[in-house]
């Protein structure tokens, strides 16, 4: 199995094409390829503090990530522009 690096440039690559579901299986790949490296884990959670109604909750788990790529567009375009530093 790949180590976490590489799998991020995958979730880099995926959101790059914007492949939602590529991406949200990219990003499985990458959080079970972190827990393989027997690295402690928090339960961190991406918070957005926009004052604008948005389509998806403020506050989404680390591990629900996925999930809410695959569902909302919205929240797949908020994450591909965070990661690959796009406007």
């Amino acid at each position: 199995m790949a180590d976490a690096k590489q799998e991020w440039q995958e979730v880099q690559e995926a959101l790059r094409k914007r492949d939602a579901k590529a991406a949200a299986e990219a990003f499985r790949k990458y959080e079970q390829a972190k827990k393989l490296q027997g690295r402690p884990r928090s339960k961190p959670t991406l918070v957005n503090l926009s004052s604008r109604r948005l389509n998806y909750p403020n506050a989404v788990p680390v591990e629900k990530i996925p999930e809410q790529m695959e569902v909302n567009p919205e929240f797949f375009d908020l994450i591909r522009r965070v990661v690959t530093k796009e406007k």
